[in-house]
């Protein structure tokens, strides 16, 4: 999974506004401040979104610094995304493009969208990110919902407010803020993070509409897609199927081959000529998995062996011991 760019440095020029330091939170991504520039690099992995995210609360001391900056937030930190949303006819149009493009952006924030008496805009979290540290991954889900508003100011030019909002958490913080941000009532501990809106707007206009603009940025984003899936090893996808659609939690083999329309056979044949095995990438996503609740959350070694699907602690040692010549205990020991 990867950021780019293009998103991380909005935090970035967000909170240098707030006094936080460039080199600092250049240095918690893993990168120098002149690689700003470049908007489509990929920031691999997770351990670089939740340093910028942890530096970026630390030095500006503000715990609603998420929801803070996406009130600011507008369509082009989503760069071609983001005028193609623009070039649109209308919301419902709008934010279908995100729903399909959204893999050009980030995997670890992601959009859905449900139509129909009610307007649902739905932000769902990577499990990977949620396990590993909650307190960052909410403040990605609440950038993201502080720019609702904002988008369909720039989207509409008026200004349209929820009818509610729902959270999937508890937050620290008090439902004042929310409530003032969105102008709406918000509720926690709900089963999705989602805006929801009047019906109707899904259907209203967007002053910016325009039909040749639509049809180049839907090219250069199908171009995109195409490289990027020509490019994708299978394992890679695997891997991306597994956390989208299993929320990290590993299948049998029947059932992800299954779910991919793809033999048995076909689907151990295609990891192979990847050098991999079914059982070799479980226990790397695993492996990834328990070094980041290890690392970064105050999880127990046994809460963490039962997210992981073990029936026995003791079976989840063994397997660690494997992964990292070490046990879990000494590992996160030697992290504190």
């Amino acid at each position: 999974m990867y950021g780019t760019v293009r998103v991380l440095r909005y935090i970035v020029y967000s909170a240098v506004e707030k006094g936080a330091d460039l080199g600092r939170l250049c240095t918690a991504l893993g990168i120098r401040p002149g690689e700003l520039n470049d908007a489509e690099k990929r920031i691999e992995g997770l351990m670089p979104i939740i340093g910028l995210w942890t530096e970026a609360i630390v030095s500006t001391g503000n715990a609603a610094f998420g929801l803070h900056i996406g009130h600011t937030n507008n369509p082009a930190i989503f760069g071609a995304l983001g005028y193609l949303m623009q070039s649109c006819r209308n919301i419902k149009d709008a934010y279908s493009e995100v729903v399909k493009y959204q893999q050009t952006v980030s995997g670890w924030i992601s959009y859905d969208v449900v139509f129909g008496k009610e307007l649902e805009l739905i932000f769902k979290v990577h499990p990977l990110w949620e396990q590993a540290s909650p307190e960052t991954a909410r403040q990605g889900v609440e950038m993201a919902i502080g720019g609702v508003l904002n988008y369909f100011y720039i989207l509409t030019g008026t200004k349209r407010y929820p009818l509610r909002a729902e959270l999937a958490y508890q937050s620290p913080l008090p439902r004042s803020d929310y409530e003032q941000m969105l102008k709406c009532p918000v509720s926690f501990g709900k089963a999705q993070n989602r805006v929801i809106f009047e019906g109707a707007l899904a259907e209203m206009p967007l002053i910016s509409a325009d039909e040749s603009l639509y049809a180049s940025f839907a090219k250069i984003l199908r171009d995109k897609c195409t490289l990027s899936g020509q490019s994708a090893r299978f394992s890679e996808q695997v891997k991306t199927v597994i956390t989208r659609d299993f929320g990290g939690k590993i299948p049998s083999l029947e059932i992800i081959a299954a779910h991919m329309n793809v033999s048995d056979r076909s689907f151990q044949r295609r990891l192979q000529q990847d050098g991999e095995s079914y059982r070799s990438l479980a226990a790397e996503m695993k492996k990834e998995l328990a070094v980041n609740l290890l690392q970064n959350t105050d999880a127990t070694v046994h809460a963490i062996s039962e997210v992981l699907g073990y029936a026995e602690a003791s079976a989840f040692h063994r397997a660690f011991k494997n992964w990292t010549q070490t046990s879990p205990v000494r590992r996160k020991h030697s992290l504190d």
